[in-house]
């Protein structure tokens, strides 16, 4: 894949927003420099917490903020990733006369 800052071919790339990121421009644009070489918690926890759509967002977090959040003066935004459907009724209607016999259906398709 390729990186939209840099231009390069990486195959890792961080997905912020609707832009991917490689790790070095990441580590010379922004103030996590600790993603360039090592780990990358702290970046995480920051697209948790603040507000970031796109790469430029990302870019406007400051040292102070950095340094609040890795504090824990800043809390994460509980916003709900990925939303589910609970299905509240069964698709599949099943009678009082419908019975199921597992040894038989065993029995016809091994036979």
């Amino acid at each position: 894949m390729q990186c939209d800052q840099c231009k390069k071919d990486i195959t890792f790339l961080y997905y912020i927003g609707r832009s991917n990121i490689c790790n070095k421009c990441i580590g010379k644009y922004t103030v996590f420099k600790e993603v360039r070489n090592s780990e990358d918690a702290l970046l995480r926890k920051a697209l948790r917490a603040f507000d970031i759509k796109t790469f430029d967002d990302l870019k406007n977090v400051t040292e102070v903020q950095l340094d609040e959040l890795s504090m824990g003066n800043i809390k994460e935004k509980s916003k709900q990733t990925l939303k589910y459907k609970k299905n509240k009724t069964s698709a599949v209607s099943v009678g009082t006369e419908d019975t199921l016999d597992y040894q038989t259906e065993y029995d016809t398709e091994y036979a």
